[in-house]
């Protein structure tokens, strides 16, 4: 069995279609790690995290927690099932996942 798919968003969901896209095509197991503008879509409130928190639980969501912070966004904000990581563990997601798609 291959390793999953690791789906990479780096656009702002608001002036992106990425986001909606990716959730269309996204298949259980794979992971989602948001970098850059991407981050905007874990504002609380916001509909980028409302279609978030309706993925199935087997969907794994990331976030590159420099990109989180440097947009001033709060550690504290995240959902729990959202898990933040450093440039060194987002290489190594990278390396593991079977297929990385760059959205």
């Amino acid at each position: 069995m291959s390793a999953p798919t690791l789906h990479i968003l780096r656009h702002s969901p608001t002036g992106n279609a990425s986001l909606a896209t990716c959730i269309r095509v996204l298949a259980s197991g794979q992971s989602v790690l948001l970098i850059e503008d991407a981050v905007y879509a874990l504002l609380p409130g916001s509909a980028g995290l409302n279609s978030l928190s309706l993925l199935p639980g087997e969907i794994r969501l990331y976030v590159l927690q420099a990109d989180l912070l440097a947009r001033g966004l709060a550690l504290d904000d995240l959902p729990p099932r959202v898990e933040p990581l450093g440039y060194e563990c987002m290489v190594e997601l990278s390396v593991q996942s079977g297929k990385v798609v760059s959205w």
